[in-house]
């Protein structure tokens, strides 16, 4: 392709180069050609002119062989030179004195000797005291009439008047080959043509020459036209042709080379995105073997702690010690450290890829003991959290611990996402949690009066984060969890302020129908003060952490 191009783009370049040479020749040879006509013409009537001079010299009025002898010598001029319609000799008063042909009434077809433009003609010679041709005389042909001044004695102020018939003139004076290579005409100042007299023979739209023809100021111009015009006119379309399937091909192959470009460009992309790719997979799977040897090691201790509980237990009920706080706390020291337990577990089932055991519970419970773990630090920010249900129980199938840990991650993001936010101008700072059931799915929202978030598509990448000390893994295994039990999670900007984080999930086929009845679990700054808060530990909130 690329050499037919490059073949395309050199035949056309020499073509066009080779016509405008050949053009340029033609012209050239046109140009040099009517030149050539009009000297031919040209001089032939300046031979008429000498001779007519020379032989009204030796014209005598009153020798009658002088009078033959004179219309002798016009007789062959004229049988000579058809396009001589007649030779006289004038006097001072425009009257007739000798010539040819004869005749007793002028003939109709010679002008009248009184006619403006042959006594125009006449004083203009007499002044210039030379030749001078008459402006066309337009009768049964175009006419010119060349007034001569005598310097015979005998006729001095007369002249010589030669009427000459420019059709036949122009017609006997080009040659046949002429004829054959140009188009001819003569045109008046006005450009009327004047010869040929049948007219159309040049056509329009033809590069013509032109040349002036004949005395000063008489606007006549000769005109030509090459007849092989069209043979170029051909090849112009030719090559006009050529250079624009040139073109085409030029914007077809810029075509293909941007397309080549983008393809050349997604594939970088592509390459660029699949080795950002293969370094996240690489980071999951060694935080993977991270978070196992964790929550390995993490169960060991938190056995420990629990066994501690039950002797602490004992040893009260032993030495009948009454004292119920203690028992209180000891009780959910053993409480939170056998979930502790089994959050390790879950997320150990969760990195590994373990089938997860998924029972019936009751969503209005499980997100109220999800606010449990985050109401005291709700209090200390003095946001009340708002969970708002028309739903009195709803069962889903589902890991409650690993729904709880999403929970609190989304309301923790929330609660950060609302630290910075100028208290005045809003009434009073809520964290709304919302139940809604459409179908057999139910969708609960996390809403937030933040400033909103920035970069909504990648929100849910592993390891991006728009805080300093974030991980950017808590909002891909809150993904992850909620895919892991056939749900979707997204986030949205909120026209009035703030963002909302929303989750659906299933029903569970052991749903019950609900009820129109609203449950309403709110924890504000007056309520739950005397209650104890037991958030999860530290370690799983950093992993956590986005």
């Amino acid at each position: 392709m690329l050499f037919l191009t490059i073949g395309l783009f050199a035949s056309s370049t020499l073509g066009w180069l080779w016509y405008a040479e050949k053009r340029n020749t033609a012209d050239r040879r046109s140009s040099l050609d009517l030149l050539w006509m009009e000297q031919l013409i040209t001089n032939e009537l300046g031979t008429h002119q000498v001779m007519l001079q020379n032989w009204a010299l030796d014209y005598e009025v009153e020798s009658q062989k002088s009078h033959d002898e004179f219309l002798r010598r016009i007789d062959d001029l004229i049988k000579n030179d058809r396009a001589i319609l007649a030779i006289e000799i004038v006097d001072r008063s425009q009257q007739r004195v000798i010539g040819l042909p004869e005749y007793q009434q002028r003939p109709a077809k010679l002008p009248p000797l009184n006619d403006p433009l042959v006594v125009d003609a006449i004083e203009r010679s007499r002044a210039l005291e030379d030749g001078a041709y008459s402006h066309v005389i337009e009768q049964f042909a175009p006419l010119w009439v060349l007034a001569l001044p005598t310097t015979n004695e005998q006729i001095r102020g007369g002249s010589i008047l030669v009427t000459y018939d420019l059709d036949k003139l122009l017609t006997e004076a080009v040659p046949w080959w002429f004829v054959q290579r140009y188009d001819l005409s003569l045109v008046d100042k006005n450009d009327k043509q004047l010869w040929p007299n049948e007219g159309g023979l040049i056509m329009h739209g033809k590069k013509m020459s032109r040349l002036d023809f004949g005395p000063v100021n008489s606007g006549l111009s000769l005109k030509t036209s090459v007849r092989e015009a069209q043979d170029f006119d051909h090849l112009l379309y030719a090559l006009a042709t050529a250079v624009i399937l040139f073109g085409l091909l030029i914007m077809w192959l810029l075509r293909l080379l941007r397309q080549w470009l983008k393809e050349r460009h997604a594939a970088k992309k592509a390459l660029r995105e699949r080795d950002e790719l293969i370094q996240h997979t690489a980071k999951l799977s060694s935080l993977a073997e991270f978070a196992s040897g964790m929550a390995h090691e993490l169960n060991q201790p938190l056995a420990a702690i629990a066994n501690y509980a039950a002797a602490a237990e004992s040893l009260l009920e032993r030495e009948q010690l009454t004292s119920p706080k203690i028992r209180e706390a000891l009780e959910k020291m053993g409480e939170e450290s056998r979930r502790a337990g089994k959050i390790m577990r879950s997320m150990r089932n969760f990195i590994q890829k373990n089938a997860s055991l998924h029972e019936p519970y009751s969503l209005p419970k499980l997100i109220n003991e999800s606010i449990e773990l985050i109401a005291g630090r709700a209090r200390q920010q003095h946001i009340a959290i708002q969970f708002n249900s028309d739903m009195e129980d709803l069962v889903i199938e589902c890991d409650s611990i690993m729904l709880k840990q999403v929970l609190f991650n989304l309301m923790r993001n929330a609660l950060e996402a609302m630290e910075t936010v100028d208290r005045s101008q809003i009434e009073s700072a809520i964290l709304n949690i919302d139940l809604v059931q459409s179908d057999n799915y139910v969708t609960v929202s996390v809403v937030d009066q933040g400033h909103g978030i920035s970069e909504l598509p990648k929100l849910f990448q592993a390891f991006y984060t728009t805080k300093s000390e974030g991980m950017g893994l808590g909002l891909a295994i809150c993904r992850t969890v909620i895919e892991n039990h056939g749900g979707k999670i997204w986030a949205e900007n909120l026209a009035i302020g703030g963002a909302a984080f929303r989750f659906r999930l299933p029903l569970s086929p052991l749903a019950p129908i609900p009820k129109a009845s609203v449950s309403t679990s709110r924890i504000s700054e007056n309520e739950r003060e005397n209650e104890s808060q037991v958030p999860l530990p530290d370690g799983m909130h950093d992993r956590l952490q986005v």
